[in-house]
């Protein structure tokens, strides 16, 4: 296993001691904890490609530990009150139709290629982001609650992005 990997790996394992140290209000471990993963999403990725390290398992665990983060994130910040459940849907929503979208696309094509949008990308920025201001409770409610609409129309053009994305290859493949 690459070392990319192991960090990713790493990543996954600090979500269920992040979610307990939310829900029980152990501030300012779970700010740390959240701030730790997300710099190891940032650092696998540059040394899966700093090393040339990029690998199937990677390209599969990476996404998968950021939609398992956001979703555990937001999810806990629903259930304590921080996050609007609508907020919540919205975003478990669009990770749902992308795992179903790659699901019925390797079926028909049955090729596991996983790749990465721009709008994607930003996604993840934008939930992560938006969550990590909410951990850390320095912004006044009517910033949060500009970030969180935010977020939600990023999400939600991210997963028309998905869906059309997805359209196209399966339509190739036809």
């Amino acid at each position: 296993m690459t070392l990319a990997n192991k960090i990713t790996v790493i990543r996954i394992l600090l979500i269920p001691v992040f979610i307990i140290t939310f829900i029980n209000g152990l501030f300012p471990w779970h700010a740390i904890i959240f701030s730790l993963m997300i710099i190891t999403d940032a650092l696998d990725g540059f040394i899966a490609r700093h090393r040339k390290q990029i690998t199937p398992l990677g390209t599969f665990l990476d996404p998968m530990a950021d939609k398992l983060m956001m979703f555990a994130s937001y999810l806990a910040g629903a259930y304590l009150g921080l996050i609007p459940v609508w907020v919540f849907v919205v975003i478990l929503s669009r990770d749902v139709l992308i795992v179903l979208g790659w699901a019925i696309t390797y079926f028909i094509t049955d090729s596991t290629d996983i790749n990465p949008r721009l709008s994607g990308k930003l996604t993840t920025i934008f939930q992560m982001t938006t969550i990590w201001f909410i951990i850390l409770n320095v912004l006044p409610g009517r910033f949060i609650n500009l970030l969180l609409y935010a977020t939600v129309i990023v999400t939600a053009v991210s997963g028309v992005d998905y869906i059309i994305f997805g359209n196209k290859r399966l339509n190739k493949n036809a």
